[in-house]
């Protein structure tokens, strides 16, 4: 009898990203950082008006809230490590792959059986 060796497994939902803060990697709080910080530089840009700044505001609020939920949604529910971005790269490159065609072999076409005799 073979003696088994040491037999490594590893589970199906682990990555090399480490969470730091509800499953957000390093990586997200820096998109969620560079997006505030656009946002707060586009508040800061004039007109001053009491209309324009909520509207700056709003625009920021919906800005983040779609950040966010890029981040933080996973299309398949039990796979934690498959995250929208990736799925919309994947996608992305499947669309604009090289595509094969395989056409139909052309049948010979026999000259003398396809002409019809015409007895009018």
């Amino acid at each position: 009898m073979l003696k088994k060796g040491k037999e490594f497994i590893f589970p199906e939902n682990v990555n090399k990203d480490y969470g730091i803060w509800k499953d957000y990697t390093l990586r997200d709080i820096g998109y969620i950082v560079l997006v505030l910080l656009i946002g707060l530089i586009f508040i800061l840009m004039p007109p001053y008006g009491i209309v324009f700044m909520l509207m700056k505001i709003i625009l920021l609020m919906l800005l983040m809230t779609v950040t966010m939920a890029v981040l933080t949604i996973r299309p398949v529910a039990s796979r934690k490590n498959i995250k929208v971005r990736e799925v919309w790269l994947i996608q992305r490159k499947y669309a604009k792959r090289q595509k094969l065609f395989y056409l139909k072999p052309q049948k010979e076409v026999d000259i003398h059986a396809s002409k019809t005799i015409y007895h009018g």
